[in-house]
């Protein structure tokens, strides 16, 4: 029965520790940061997979993966609303119109429904709290 009670416990502390983000934390992690401050409302992700990934170091863990982002909204319909949204301060309106500009630059005049493909290499660090996505 001891022998038994340690294999358990033997068994549970080496699923705690874990040597590599699962995919399904590094899906979580990656699909949150990229929704997240407003994400949502532009686009939404789809066929998220993680094609690859290795162990840089013990505390460092690098994913490739792929994705699409959709466009809910058009280029125009995201600058109508953030201009709409910052007109009560100078400031407000200048940081809307720097979005917007960084928005085309890397999507180009996107309509919406349109589709963009997207591979990256995200590395993560290993935490008191987990493997979180580096910043």
């Amino acid at each position: 029965m001891k022998k038994l009670t340690f294999l358990f416990v033997l068994i549970f502390a080496l699923i705690g520790c874990s040597d590599k983000p699962s995919d399904n934390e590094i899906e979580e992690q990656i699909v949150g940061n990229l929704l997240s401050n407003g994400g949502d409302e532009i686009f939404r992700i789809e066929n998220f997979e993680k094609t690859n990934g290795f162990e840089k170091d013990s505390k460092t863990y690098i994913a490739d993966v792929k994705y699409e982002l959709v466009f809910k909204k058009s280029l125009h319909e995201v600058a109508q609303q953030l201009k709409q949204e910052s007109q009560e301060s100078p400031f407000g309106r200048m940081g809307a119109e720097l979005g917007v500009m960084a928005l085309k630059m890397q999507f180009g005049s996107f309509e919406a429904g349109h589709k963009v493909s997207k591979e990256e290499k995200i590395s993560f660090n290993k935490t008191e709290n987990g493997w979180q996505v580096a910043e």
